[in-house]
């Protein structure tokens, strides 16, 4: 009886040694960085000459020339950025991505919607990336915001046709299920 209740108590002992010591790690932080599009996530489309960082305000002004009072008005926490390099129908193309980071999502749709993000006349993306999303085209360029959680997103393709928003929206999309 004694090593019936001895052996019991050992394996009482080894499953609650087993069960104090499963991990107890938090999930992996994504930090703004991990926000972009990686160097060809989307085939064809490697990293360009300007990847920038900005954690306070100063930072933000030199990343992106002088621009950013509207992201500071609205609760700037971070952002980063990244050109990407591809070709749409045989022809070279720049992509520019920026990601902010406005603390809240009240913020960030702030940011969205303010006239200073100069989209003021743009298409709305419906059931598009992100809470909401809208984009402008032109001959020469197409540009798209979205916000979603408390991140603002803006990309800009310098290809006006409607191949080059098409790889905007894909860019969009993958920054989107980051986000998610």
């Amino acid at each position: 009886m004694k090593t019936r209740t001895s052996i019991l108590l050992l394996l009482l002992l080894l499953s609650l040694t087993a069960a104090c010591s499963k991990s107890t790690t938090q999930p992996e932080t994504l930090t703004i960085e991990d926000l972009l599009v990686r160097n060809n996530e989307l085939a064809g489309w490697t990293y360009g000459d300007k990847r920038w960082v900005a954690r306070n305000a100063t930072e933000l002004f030199g990343a992106i020339n002088g621009a950013g009072d509207v992201n500071i008005r609205y609760g700037f926490q971070e952002g980063a950025g990244q050109n990407y390099n591809g070709t749409i129908n045989d022809t070279p193309a720049t992509l520019t991505l920026h990601v902010f980071d406005q603390t809240t999502g009240e913020n960030a749709e702030s940011v969205f919607n303010d006239p200073q993000s100069g989209m003021g006349t743009a298409v709305s993306w419906p059931d598009g990336a992100g809470e909401e999303a809208h984009y402008l085209t032109s001959q020469l360029a197409n540009t798209l915001a979205f916000y979603s959680d408390k991140y603002y997103v803006w990309l800009n393709i310098n290809f006006g046709e409607e191949e080059g928003l098409n790889v905007l929206k894909q860019f969009a999309l993958n920054v989107d299920g980051k986000i998610d």
